[in-house]
């Protein structure tokens, strides 16, 4: 009976490529008890159950919070922690995570991350962080979110997590109002179809009262529970 259960266990890498994290995420989650682990051997390795693993999976996806909402910023360097934070904390949970945003806050967004997380390159090579630009449409930004969401959960994305910064696309940029609003309808419909939780970032310089109001209505789920960092 011993030698069947040690069969299950693994390692401290072959448990963070199940999960698709690092190796010390692995280790902040078992120190603070998040996940459960066994210690082995003189050097106290750790091992993992592969039921706690796929239990922490479905754990974790089924407490993702919100699934659509809207965040402001004032000044470009909230919009790059903002951003940041949210893409940092999905990568530590492991998720695959997309940033859309013009190339200069792409930029400043991967510089942040890199300090957090010194892996980000082999992130970006593993495809677990995708990046790229607005559409000039929202017919063709709807179909490449509807793209590249079929494509991660077809590769075994559990769950997916995105960040745009609406107002610095080229929607917002050369588009009226009532096309972003128009974009966010869309892609919410799109959404519910997929395991995505998505930030959608606006300057709050940009934007009056009532543009604002409008913008949080099309975000319902900002309204229904906090958003999940």
């Amino acid at each position: 009976m011993a030698a069947d259960l040690d069969s299950e266990l693994l390692d401290i890498a072959q448990a963070a490529a199940l999960l698709r994290v690092s190796e010390a995420s692995l280790r902040r989650w078992t120190n603070s008890g998040r996940l459960p682990c066994r210690r082995i051997g003189g050097r106290r390795e750790r091992r993992f159950r592969r039921a706690d693993l796929m239990a922490f999976l479905e754990r974790d996806a089924s407490n993702t919070g919100a699934h659509h909402v809207c965040a402001f910023y004032a000044s470009d360097q909230a919009r790059t922690r903002q951003a940041a934070s949210f893409i940092g904390n999905g990568l530590d949970a492991g998720s695959v995570c997309i940033l859309a945003a013009e190339r200069r806050v792409r930029e400043r967004v991967l510089a942040r991350l890199a300090r957090r997380r010194p892996a980000l390159r082999s992130d970006l090579g593993a495809k677990h962080l995708l990046v790229s630009e607005y559409a000039e449409t929202t017919a063709s930004q709807v179909k490449f979110w509807e793209t590249t969401f079929e494509a991660a959960t077809r590769d075994g994305a559990r769950t997916l997590r995105v960040v745009g910064d609406v107002s610095g696309g080229t929607l917002a940029r050369e588009g009226d109002f009532d096309q972003v609003l128009e974009y966010e309808a869309a892609y919410e419909r799109l959404s519910r179809r997929f395991p995505v939780t998505t930030a959608c970032l606006y300057d709050a310089r940009s934007y009056t009262g009532l543009e604002t109001a409008r913008l949080i209505q099309r975000h319902p789920d900002l309204f229904r529970r906090p958003i999940a960092h």
